[in-house]
């Protein structure tokens, strides 16, 4: 799997579609596990791989710069920054326990069980770990449901927030707008390639908001 990646990444680069900064394309991953068993290493690194994808493709600069908030290019709650600078953040990988600008995400997983949890993970702010419930993770194992994962939880060690509940603004927020377009850049990677169904996944972000008997529950923390 990670080959067919790789000659993704090459077509981007050989193609006209190489117009986004050289750090979207040298982006790293330094991605710490704890615990977990072959198979569900596979599937982190599975959604790393698209990761590295959506990074590179001018589709994700263009989401970020061109979104909009209450009519103009702007995210809620996004710290005073302008969409430029929010992407550069990203790319520069600046995360508060260690804002060197590495070029990076720096993070440690571990995965957690509550069945009773409406929970799907979650973040501390004086730690690098990201906590994914196993209640979720193992029904949602596509690459693109756990990029997305990956993303929306990362982006607050970075510094951006939400709302705690539902409300008409969190979907523009940082986390859950940039989880959003890294969810749909990665389903239409996997369309475009044709990579195998196995990896696709909803807009668990969409999903998590819309459905009545999840309303004002499920949470990305």
């Amino acid at each position: 799997m990670k080959i067919l990646f790789t000659l993704i990444t090459i077509f981007f680069l050989s193609s006209g579609k190489a117009f986004v900064p050289f750090e979207a394309y040298s982006f790293d991953f330094n991605i710490k596990m704890h615990d977990m068993s072959f198979e569900r290493e596979e599937k982190i690194y599975e959604s790393v791989e698209l990761l590295r994808l959506v990074f590179s493709s001018p589709d994700f600069r263009d989401r970020i710069l061109n979104h909009k908030f209450n009519g103009r290019k702007a995210f809620a709650w996004n710290n005073g920054l302008s969409n430029k600078q929010i992407y550069e953040k990203i790319l520069y990988g600046s995360e508060k326990l260690d804002p060197r600008a590495n070029n990076a995400m720096d993070v440690e997983i571990d995965l957690f069980t509550d069945m009773n949890s409406i929970v799907l993970g979650y973040t501390k702010t004086q730690t690098k770990k990201i906590w994914m419930n196993t209640k979720y993770f193992n029904n949602k194992t596509t690459a693109v449901y756990l990029s997305s994962h990956l993303m929306h939880e990362w982006l607050h060690k970075l510094g951006f927030g939400h709302q705690k509940k539902r409300s008409e603004d969190r979907q523009y927020t940082v986390p859950y707008a940039i989880g959003n377009i890294v969810n749909e850049l990665g389903n239409k990677t996997i369309e475009e390639f044709s990579i195998p169904k196995d990896l696709r996944g909803d807009n668990v972000f969409h999903w998590q908001s819309n459905r009545p008997e999840y309303q004002n529950r499920l949470l990305l923390r």
